[in-house]
């Protein structure tokens, strides 16, 4: 069932459950946010009013034709939301992509485009990919039938994918290692403090706050060295950051070392979690559904036969898209966003003052019944393009949407692929029996708990190695 009108308004200011002063609906929604914005949204409609948190408006626009307003037609007037501006954060992106708005925005997108979405750097990054994702085979293959945390296990191999697109870092290297658990101390600092509503200040010497600024000197350490080291020599790599030096701006000015580096962080933020995260649902979900692992295995057989795919398979695995596609419906990484508007708006006939927070939530609109038939089942074959026709382009948003859509979206959704077609061919993936699975929703949508899973082999590849 499709949703195709926005139901009749009768009032200007949108509904919504009761909420408390100074801190609106904060506690409900640090409790159990998905409940919380679910039900909200059933029980009030396309946009909920959620109090107010000190003088800012908070509003769930659930409905796709608000978000459409929002993240494209009048983006203009809005800008990210308050959450991206707090010190620790923007001391570890600085002025990157991910937190620049306006005209500064908009030149370094433009600067940025080509690493992500030219058919040569993207056939390259296969290439570097599949390098990584066979030196992760080959550990497995010592391990057969162990039992693992396949999220740890994703997450570790993201890292190192995207550390040797951007820097081209040996994967197994002591300083890829270096950013590697800088990371972990920077992930798990932001998950503390994500939903805390009185946050202890960087100046205050807390042994969490050296650990974090520590971390991200770590980080700003290998990152300095490497752009120093590249402007003392003419060697050419074919890698993110040699596309951002290479680049001028509107003015023929090259980049700043402090802009490049605030660039290559910004892209380390956004670039470990989608992937991993939505790897471990995936291989969750085909744990759980043997009828689905067939059909990928019936696709993986026919299209590469037991070989390493290249640039040229991805858009024959057609099904394997399907399948990550209805994974990242059901279990987006991205399952909040939240913007601020600079002026007084209107969505869906709805008056919202300026200065509001508007929250976005995939999570609530991809698991919505007026968008989607049967939302709470995995159904890959619901992203066949005749079933494709009648969609709201924005009931499903996991890289957001508009102009500030994820720059990587090209590139996260080939590293899946590529990462679901290689290690399905040799490995079948099973959930440990009685292994608790749990959202976490404290920043990416994770499982609480890891995804404890053994690793058997198929029998095929055991075959070759007898």
């Amino acid at each position: 069932m499709v949703k195709q009108n926005l139901s009749p308004i009768h009032h200007k200011t949108p509904p919504g459950p009761r909420s408390y002063p100074i801190i609106g609906c904060f506690p409900q929604m640090a409790s159990n946010p998905l409940q919380f914005l679910t039900n909200a949204a059933r029980e009030y409609g396309d946009v909920v009013r959620l109090g107010s948190i000190g003088p800012q408006q908070l509003y769930l626009v659930v409905h796709p034709d608000g978000i459409k307003h929002v993240l494209q037609d009048n983006f203009h007037n809005y800008k990210k939301g308050e959450n991206f501006k707090d010190k620790d954060f923007t001391l570890l992106v600085g002025n990157g992509l991910i937190n620049s708005e306006g005209d500064a925005w908009r030149g370094q997108r433009r600067l940025m485009q080509p690493a992500f979405h030219h058919r040569q750097h993207i056939a390259a990054m296969v290439t570097l990919m599949t390098q990584v994702i066979e030196d992760l085979l080959e550990t497995w293959h010592s391990i057969e039938n162990a039992q693992i945390d396949i999220a740890a296990e994703m997450l570790e191999l993201s890292q190192k994918i995207v550390i040797k697109a951007l820097l081209s870092l040996d994967p197994n290297s002591q300083e890829t290692a270096q950013i590697i658990q800088a990371w972990h101390t920077v992930l798990a600092f932001h998950t503390e403090r994500i939903w805390a509503f009185f946050k202890i200040p960087l100046s205050v010497p807390t042994l969490k706050n050296v650990r974090f600024l520590q971390a991200v000197q770590t980080i700003d350490k290998i990152v300095y060295r490497i752009i120093n080291e590249r402007q003392q020599t003419d060697n050419n790599y074919d890698d993110v950051l040699s596309i951002l030096m290479s680049a001028y701006d509107e003015s023929g000015k090259s980049l700043s070392n402090e802009l490049l580096r605030d660039e290559i962080v910004a892209l380390f933020v956004a670039g470990f979690d989608t992937s991993a995260t939505a790897l471990g649902w995936v291989w969750y979900l085909l744990s759980s559904y043997p009828s689905v692992e067939a059909k990928l295995q019936a696709e993986l057989t026919e299209v590469l036969s037991g070989r390493t795919p290249t640039y040229e398979d991805i858009p024959r695995l057609k099904y394997t898209k399907m399948l990550i596609q209805e994974a990242m419906r059901l279990y987006p990484p991205v399952w909040i966003l939240s913007m601020t508007n600079i002026a007084d708006d209107e969505i869906c006939n709805y008056q919202i003052p300026a200065g509001s927070m508007i929250v976005l939530s995939p999570y609530v609109t991809h698991h919505h019944p007026d968008f989607w038939d049967n939302p709470e089942e995995f159904e890959p074959e619901r992203w066949l393009p005749e079933r494709c026709v009648d969609r709201l382009r924005y009931a499903y948003l996991p890289f957001g949407g508009g102009p500030r859509q994820c720059l990587g979206d090209v590139f996260v959704t080939t590293e899946i692929q590529l990462i679901l077609a290689m290690v399905s061919q040799k490995f079948r993936l099973n959930l440990v029996p009685g292994h608790p699975v749990e959202i976490d929703t404290r920043l990416a949508m994770r499982s609480r708990h890891g995804l404890m899973m053994t690793l058997e082999p198929r029998k095929s590849h055991a075959l070759h190695r007898m």
